[in-house]
């Protein structure tokens, strides 16, 4: 039996192809919290599947051609839930990644932005958060450009912890 990250991620290769059969050049940006699945492997696991893509009518056609029902701000489809959004405020440095599955590539919201977007949960006293924000610097560590975290920051509060978190790179 799949478990429900294989099924998300299958969902996810199912709506760029046919993103792509629409004539549509540019996937969806995984952003939120299946980000943070995506880039922890799976370890922290989310119920919700959240796209950032610029043309809401074009996406809910393909969801609802691939048989997905809306319900308010939400699209499901067995234990599949996908949340859509075009607010790309929330990806400060405009930057993504690729990670290729299976010959498909999954554009993901950058490290650096899922870090700051994590810190404004983390500096209101969400430990969970602090502590995902720490695995996620030990292990990609060097990887991480903190001078375009440090540029995108505007809570001091958030600075201070960033700086603090960076001393975990070694």
């Amino acid at each position: 039996m799949q478990n429900l990250l294989d099924k998300q991620i299958q969902a996810l290769k199912e709506i760029n192809r046919e993103l792509k059969k629409a004539g549509y050049r540019i996937s969806p940006i995984v952003v939120g919290k299946f980000a943070l699945t995506v880039y922890t492997q799976g370890m922290y696991p989310s119920n919700m599947v959240q796209l950032l893509f610029p043309d809401l009518i074009i996406l809910d056609k393909v969801l609802r051609e691939l048989g997905y029902e809306k319900m308010g701000d939400f699209y499901t489809k067995g234990d599949i839930v996908i949340q859509v959004s075009k607010n790309f405020e929330i990806i400060p440095t405009g930057e993504f990644n690729q990670f290729e599955v299976d010959g498909e590539i999954i554009n993901v919201i950058s490290l650096e932005d899922l870090l700051v977007d994590m810190m404004k949960e983390c500096v209101e006293g969400d430990t969970t958060v602090c502590d995902l924000i720490k695995m996620l610097i030990k292990s990609y560590g060097k990887a991480i450009d903190f001078h375009k975290i440090f540029q995108k920051v505007k809570d001091k509060r958030a600075l201070i912890k960033f700086r603090e978190f960076q001393k975990l790179v070694k």
